[in-house]
């Protein structure tokens, strides 16, 4: 359905955004206090898109877990005793997704009684066919069903980490579609991400996605334009702390690969940073200014 095209879409577009947060690593050692402090401002946005990306994959699973056909697959197979305890060998909820070897339970276990509480276990380590290693438990809480206007989400984490960075707080997740276009918005609170390395970083941040062309096509996905906003804050766990927004919406069109117009500014210790991606052309060419830096950055 289209409704769940735009939420697996639109998780995707953000994280692209974050592209040039690596890309300022870019910066010269010129060894002045200014280059050092640029230096930071980068280092801490590359982090900031780090985490921000380890949030948007706990989107990317309430998806696979969260609809209507994956529900009802799950309560069916574990009324036959097929749902596995240990995280490995758990129901297949998407073949290609995030879940796909993840144990999962459903309380209440029918299609129609909400709220619903869905657990996704991964276990001491599940590796799923996307590549990606996830150990603990995301505890769901849907208000609705998941395509409905309206539906809230909210995860909270038990021991969970995703490649070995480990995620605490609260993730929600609202649907705010109209008659008007699809549209849903996310955001953490009380946030923390706890890097490989055992380094920690706060994190508060909410975006919201929304359909700008194609409502009228609703079969269609090839005309599909989405606007992306948002803000977020990240505090280091040396207390270095970056604040980082969409002050020119971001335009994503599912015709082009990229993004192809915004501006994502940020601001550490009064230094200034933007990435600007663009006039609307569809191309993989952006602009980051950073302090006394500024180059044409290509994101392939």
């Amino acid at each position: 359905m289209k409704s769940t095209t735009i939420l697996k879409t639109g998780l995707t577009l953000f994280i692209a955004a974050g592209v040039f947060f690596t890309a300022c690593k870019k910066d010269n050692n010129a060894g002045s206090s200014s280059a050092n402090t640029d230096s930071t401002a980068a280092n801490l946005s590359s982090s900031s898109a780090t985490s921000d990306n380890a949030y948007d994959d706990v989107f990317q699973i309430a998806v696979d877990a969260g609809s209507d056909n994956s529900i009802s697959r799950i309560i069916a197979q574990a009324s036959t005793g097929s749902v596995e305890t240990n995280g490995v060998h758990g129901v297949t909820v998407n073949g290609n997704g995030s879940g796909s070897c993840a144990a999962y339970t459903v309380s209440p276990a029918d299609s129609t009684t909400f709220p619903k509480t869905i657990t996704v276990d991964f276990g001491a380590g599940c590796t799923s066919n996307d590549g990606v290693t996830r150990i603990g438990k995301i505890t769901y809480v849907f208000s609705g069903r998941l395509r409905v206007p309206g539906t809230t989400v909210s995860a909270t984490f038990t021991g969970y980490s995703k490649n070995g960075y480990g995620l605490q707080g609260t993730y929600s997740i609202t649907n705010n579609s109209t008659q008007n276009g699809l549209a849903y918005s996310t955001s953490v609170t009380n946030g923390k991400v706890i890097f490989p390395d055992a380094s920690w970083y706060t994190f508060a941040g909410h975006k919201s996605v929304v359909q700008t062309a194609g409502q009228s096509t609703p079969f269609n996905f090839a005309d599909d334009v989405y606007g992306v906003t948002g803000a977020r804050t990240v505090a280091s766990s040396d207390n270095k702390t970056i604040y980082d927004s969409v002050t020119t919406t971001l335009v994503k069109a599912n015709s082009c690969h990229w993004i192809s117009q915004g501006v994502v500014s940020f601001t550490y210790n009064n230094v200034h940073g933007t990435f600007n991606f663009g006039d609307g052309t569809c191309d993989s060419l952006a602009t980051v200014n950073v302090g006394l830096l500024s180059e044409t950055v290509n994101l392939r």
